[in-house]
C-alpha cells in the first residue's frame, strides 16, 4: 500500500505541470510518449510485439494519432483508415510470419488503445476545462474504492475477473466521483466564475464512475485472457502505463464520442 501511495504521489507531481501546460505543444507530446509505451506493453502482452512489421506502424500510429488530434483532428480519419489497410495488405505479404488471429488482436487492441490516448487531446481541446473530468473521475473512483473496499469489503463485485474487488469498493468508487465532481464545480466556480450544473455533473459523475470501472476491468480480462498479470513495470506498485490509464482510456473515448454527438 505505501510504494502505491509514494508511486501514485510522485507520478501526479509529474504529470500536474502536464496538465497545466495542456494548452501548449507538452500535453499532446507527453500523451504522444505514455502512448508508444501502451503500445509497447499492449503488444507485448497479446504476443506479437516480437513481429516488427506489427510494432513499427502500430508505435508510429501510436505517436501520430495525439499529435494530429492537435495539429489536425481530420487526419484521424484517414490514418487509421491506412493503419486498417497496412493490417489488411499484412495478411497477404507476411503470410508466412503471422496469422489471422494475430491481426485481429493487434486491430482492436491498437484502435482502443491508440485513439483512447488521441480523445484526451481531442477532448481537451474541445473543453478546455472540463476535459479534466476524465482524469477526476478515473482517479478518484479508483481511490475511494480502494479504501472502501479494504475497510468495508466483503461481498466480491467481479470475483472471476478481478478477485480484489468489491460492491462496496464500487459503490464507494461512484461517491467519490461524486464528491470529487462536486468539488470541481466549487473550484472552477470560484476560480473563473462559471457555474455548473450540479444536477447533470453527479448524473456525469454515475456514469463516468462506472465507465472507469468497466475499463478497468476489461483491462483485467484482456491480461487474464494473455496469462499477465501486469502490461509493465514502469510504475512500482502500480504496473505500467496501461494499468494506469485502463480506466482514463475508455472515459476519454466516451467523452470524445459524446462531444461528437453534440457537434452533429
Amino acid at each position: 500500500m505505501t510504494k502505491r501511495i509514494v508511486t501514485a504521489i510522485v507520478a501526479l507531481a509529474l504529470f500536474v505541470p502536464v496538465l497545466y501546460f495542456s494548452g501548449t505543444w507538452v500535453y499532446p507530446a507527453a500523451v504522444a510518449l505514455l502512448s508508444v509505451v501502451a503500445v509497447y506493453e499492449m503488444l507485448g502482452c497479446i504476443g506479437v510485439r516480437a513481429s516488427l512489421f506489427l510494432f513499427f506502424p502500430s508505435a508510429l500510429l501510436a505517436a501520430a494519432a495525439p499529435l494530429l488530434s492537435r495539429a489536425c483532428p481530420a487526419a484521424l480519419y484517414p490514418l487509421y483508415l491506412v493503419y486498417g489497410l497496412y493490417l489488411l495488405f499484412a495478411s497477404v505479404l507476411f503470410y508466412h510470419k503471422t496469422d489471422f488471429a494475430a491481426l485481429s488482436k493487434t486491430a482492436f487492441t491498437m484502435l482502443f488503445v491508440t485513439f483512447g490516448f488521441a480523445s484526451l487531446v481531442l477532448v481537451r481541446d474541445a473543453e478546455p476545462l472540463r476535459y479534466l473530468l476524465i482524469f477526476i473521475a478515473a482517479w478518484s473512483t479508483d481511490t475511494f474504492a480502494l479504501f472502501a473496499g479494504k475497510f468495508f469489503g466483503r461481498r466480491k463485485l467481479c470475483e472471476h475477473i478481478s478477485p480484489k474487488k468489491t460492491v462496496a469498493g464500487a459503490v464507494g468508487g461512484v461517491i467519490g466521483c461524486v464528491a470529487a465532481f462536486a468539488v470541481y464545480a466549487l473550484a472552477v466556480d470560484m476560480l473563473y466564475g462559471i457555474r455548473e450544473n450540479y444536477l447533470l455533473l453527479a448524473l456525469l459523475a454515475v456514469c463516468g464512475s462506472a465507465v472507469s470501472m468497466l475499463g478497468d476491468l476489461a483491462a483485467s480480462v484482456i491480461k487474464r485472457a494473455f496469462g499477465v498479470k501486469d502490461y509493465g513495470n514502469i510504475f512500482p506498485g502500480h504496473g505500467g502505463v496501461l494499468d494506469r490509464f485502463d480506466s482514463i482510456l475508455p472515459l476519454g473515448i466516451t467523452a470524445a464520442a459524446l462531444l461528437a454527438v453534440t457537434v452533429l
